[in-house]
């Protein structure tokens, strides 16, 4: 009975540990996205707390008034449909291998050009500046995470 009461322990202090660990990651890129949407203007900064609404508003600044989003400067998309990319990411998700590769491809492709757009908006440079540190972004969000709580961006721009 001793053995079994320290592995719930061990057990219990793993869960609590990754548990904080997450809710932490959460808060971390709650308010750092956050943070960059206001400082871009966008009124509705508080969806950045909303896990997909945080995607959609991300790529609402990032398309602005467009009717079209270029990606990788030649592939045109309609600003509806680059808005709600993460849909498709999703639905891509629940297919085997095949799907989740593409998922992934999905993922770094949009979440990336959101960030390169709005990186070059907030430094004020060209989106083929930000092109690699946007689309490693949208492959490690840790990257944006800290771009966005170490920079200071104290011009509100309206998007």
């Amino acid at each position: 009975m001793d053995w079994f009461g320290v592995v719930i322990a061990i057990l219990g202090t793993y869960v609590l540990v990754a548990l904080a660990i997450l809710v932490g990651g959460y808060v971390l890129t709650s308010i750092a996205h956050m943070k960059a949407l206001k400082s871009l203007g966008y009124d509705n900064a508080w969806m950045a707390w909303i896990p997909f609404a945080q995607q959609y508003a991300l790529a609402d600044v990032a398309a602005g008034n467009q009717e079209t989003v270029m990606l990788f400067g030649s592939l045109s998309v309609p600003a509806m449909l680059y808005k709600f990319w993460w849909v498709l990411w999703i639905v891509l998700m629940f297919i085997p291998i095949v799907g989740r590769l593409a998922s992934w491809a999905v993922l770094v492709v949009f979440r990336g050009n959101c960030y390169v757009k709005i990186y070059a908006r907030l430094d004020g440079t060209s989106e083929q500046e930000q092109q690699v540190l946007g689309y490693l972004s949208g492959c490690f969000a840790i990257i944006a995470i800290v771009k966005f709580l170490a920079s200071n961006y104290s011009t509100k721009q309206r998007f």
